[in-house]
């Protein structure tokens, strides 16, 4: 987040959103923060993460996606702490780069402290999915418990969601919706038949709102453009095309017909205004801000998220960046209540 451009792009969204005089610290904490675990996508990289973003907002903590390496992203955020605190995990899709550290959140939440399930929202299958990670790790868990672990928070919950609100509890409403990831013939547009369906979700709270586009392609027919009309942040996934004709950049460009470049994610953005665009899951994950944001025409407040920046969502948009905070000693930590 250093370059010139992108300091430009910050001190834009500083300016523009800045509290009006009136504004009371009631309705300066009634916001939604969001914190970045991980920004890339498929492609390993120490720099970006697999995606996932933790959602907090009033007493509520949840995950959208879990991809490699967010469990370390969580305790470099919040030690122990906040590792044993998230008991809610919303998947946009199936793909593994989305799902591989559900299991990691799950048990390790649970080993260090955590007493209450896990419950996992996502499309269809992804109730068959975490019905086979109880089984793969049914073992695991058996262990633990007869050596003396505590059984509460071993269970893991999960419900396939479709598009609509699923989820309005304590100010905190979450609204499926369908997005354009399905796997297509790219010579006719049409799809090929796969089961199942891929989701982006918004989230409302005390007068914020927040869209996670999920992984998508852009196209006039986009959900997205109803659902982040005017949101707040609107965060959306993007995909530079490989260049040259190498085996490997071919490879890399048939995800294309399921991902959206700058220029479509431009026209969202245009379509939709929000008070900050953002990019996340960036294809390929070495790709830098000004590389994205160059390729992005459009005139609006936006910006590419890193691993561990924060945003707080409130009468103004700040930026902030996490890290060192939380136990990080398990026998410091103070995050089990009692040892059964």
């Amino acid at each position: 987040m250093g370059t010139m451009r992108l300091r430009l792009q910050l001190a834009l969204v500083a300016v523009l959103w800045m509290p009006a005089p009136s504004t009371t610290l009631a309705a300066e904490e009634e916001v939604i923060k969001l914190t970045f675990l991980g920004t890339g996508a498929p492609r390993p990289s120490l720099d970006r993460y697999g995606p996932s973003i933790l959602v907090e907002a009033g007493s509520h903590r949840l995950l959208v996606d879990a991809g490699p390496g967010m469990r370390e992203r969580l305790f470099q955020a919040g030690g122990f702490e906040l590792l044993t605190d998230i008991n809610m995990i919303i998947l946009t899709h199936l793909h593994f780069d989305h799902t591989i550290s559900v299991p990691g959140l799950w048990l390790s939440g649970w080993l260090y402290g955590r007493k209450f399930p896990m419950y996992v929202y996502g499309p269809e299958g992804t109730t068959a999915m975490m019905e086979n990670f109880e089984s793969a790790y049914a073992w695991d868990i058996r262990y633990r418990e007869i050596v003396g672990v505590h059984e509460e928070g071993s269970d893991l919950i999960a419900e396939d969601v479709s598009s609509g609100v699923f989820y309005d509890n304590d100010g905190l409403k979450i609204t499926a919706f369908s997005v354009e990831h399905m796997p297509i013939d790219v010579s006719t547009g049409e799809l090929l038949g796969l089961e199942g369906s891929t989701l982006g979700f918004r989230i409302d709270y005390a007068g914020r709102s927040v869209v996670f586009s999920g992984d998508t392609r852009s196209t006039e027919a986009s959900s997205i453009i109803e659902q982040g009309a005017e949101v707040d942040v609107l965060i959306h996934e993007v995909q530079v095309p490989a260049p040259g004709n190498s085996p490997e950049a071919q490879l890399a460009n048939v995800s294309l017909s399921v991902h959206s470049t700058p220029a479509q994610v431009a026209e969202v953005f245009r379509q939709t205004r929000p008070r900050l665009g953002v990019y996340s899951h960036i294809i390929p994950p070495e790709l830098t801000s000004d590389e994205i944001l160059e390729a992005t025409d459009y005139n609006g407040p936006m910006l590419v998220a890193e691993d561990l920046m924060t945003l707080f969502i409130g009468d103004e948009i700040r930026v902030g960046e996490a890290g060192g905070e939380g136990t990080e000693i398990f026998t410091e930590a103070d995050v089990v209540d009692q040892l059964d």
